[in-house]
């Protein structure tokens, strides 16, 4: 049986589920190979690149330059993958691929989706930094 096999956009479109965004310490402590000091690392590396990053794809997206676009998104979903956020991967998936087949309306849409999902895990790498790196002691 030959099914076809889904594009990526469909996959990210349309739904409440997929623009709740939750991250997962666990997850993101294993990539630091249960480091502590290395996941605040990590967290800390993500958030002050990340500025950068959507600094770069917001301005290859204003001038139409969909292929560098594209590279700058597969450049931001590098520096994602310690989040593990399959959810954001997906978006970054189908606004690269809008990019790269030059569909501006389906990227525009995909860039604002990645623009709230962003909004949504900064805070929550924020707070999981704050809590790792506060010491924990005893009050007596």
């Amino acid at each position: 049986m030959n099914q076809m096999q889904p594009k990526p956009e469909t996959l990210c479109q349309g739904s409440d589920a997929l623009e709740n965004i939750t991250l997962d310490g666990g997850h993101v402590l294993t990539y630091a190979g249960g480091d502590a000091a290395q996941l605040v690392l990590l967290c800390a590396n993500f958030l002050s690149e990340l500025p950068i990053h959507m600094e770069r794809l917001t301005d290859s997206i204003r001038q139409r330059e969909h292929i560098s676009a594209a590279g700058n998104a597969q450049r931001l979903g590098s520096s994602l993958l310690v989040f593990g956020s399959e959810v954001i991967t997906c978006t970054l998936a189908a606004l690269e691929t809008s990019l790269r087949c030059g569909r501006r309306r389906q990227a525009m849409i995909e860039w604002r989706r990645l623009q709230r999902q962003l909004d949504c895990l900064v805070p929550q790498v924020q707070r999981l930094m704050l809590e790792v790196a506060t010491p924990r002691c005893r009050i007596q």
